[in-house]
């Protein structure tokens, strides 16, 4: 998943070197480690609380990243 971020932002810039954007690509996915309200309320509508939403999440991230 890094490298498709990473392939991602050099695309968007104009840039054949993707390589360079990994540390950036690390650096979105560990924002997106801890999920906003409105991402959890997106996924639950309708439910009494997010259950185990939140630690699956960041386990998926965690992957992500490793």
């Amino acid at each position: 998943m890094i490298e498709k971020i990473a392939a991602a932002i050099a695309k968007n810039r104009a840039d054949q070197d993707w390589l360079s954007y990994i540390p950036s690509a690390r650096a979105a996915l560990t924002v997106l480690r801890e999920p906003t309200d409105e991402m959890l309320e997106a996924a639950t509508a309708g439910l009494p609380d997010y259950g185990y939403l939140p630690d699956e999440w960041q386990k998926m991230i965690d992957v992500a990243l490793s």
